[in-house]
């Protein structure tokens, strides 16, 4: 196999549906409306992740992405394989337990599940363009994670701080990880 195209889109759950960053511009109130209509608020209340399309078909998608923190072990795992490992395991969905491989400037990725049976074919992508994107859209994240808590922070009344809370421990992931797979890729 060779590296195919691929797309990847990380997109947040808001208003009943999964939305990309971009488009999530202008929507950061209905945001966190959204969230704060929960009867709990806590790390389940913020889900999102990256849609993955490699070749034209699917590998992640709104049933492989999970809350944002499981998102950030993509970072770690292609930090890894920058820094010069064959293989790193990610886990951005609850039952993942993925498998990425590099071979050269390829990188291989299959997905299975917890109990080991495969959620995905193995597909092939260029790992620097891969590592970029993603790396692009991290940062993007965090400029959205920040903007958020400046608009929470400027309600009235101001909301309760274990909700606060929440809001910060889903939204300030951390960015050391993502900073070091935007320039080991040439981001």
């Amino acid at each position: 196999m060779s590296a195919s195209p691929f797309r990847a889109d990380l997109r947040v759950f808001v208003e009943q549906r999964w939305v990309g960053l971009a488009d999530l511009q202008g929507l950061e109130r209905e945001y966190i409306d959204e969230v704060l209509r929960h009867p709990r608020v806590s790390c389940c209340s913020f889900v999102g992740g990256f849609f993955i399309d490699v070749g034209g078909v699917a590998f992640s998608d709104e049933a492989s992405v999970d809350e944002f923190w499981m998102t950030w072990s993509w970072f770690f795992a292609l930090d890894t394989l920058l820094d010069g490992a064959d293989e790193a395991r990610a886990g951005p969905w609850e039952e993942s337990a993925m498998k990425l491989w590099r071979q050269g400037e390829v990188l291989a990725l299959e997905d299975r599940s917890a109990s080991g049976s495969p959620t995905t074919p193995r597909v092939e992508v260029a790992l620097l363009p891969f590592a970029r994107s993603l790396a692009r859209q991290g940062l993007e994240f965090l400029a959205l994670g920040e903007r958020l808590l400046t608009q929470l922070d400027a309600r009235s009344p101001p909301v309760p701080a274990p909700v606060r809370l929440e809001f910060e421990r889903a939204l300030r992931l951390p960015r050391d990880i993502v900073e070091r797979v935007a320039a080991k890729s040439g981001q």
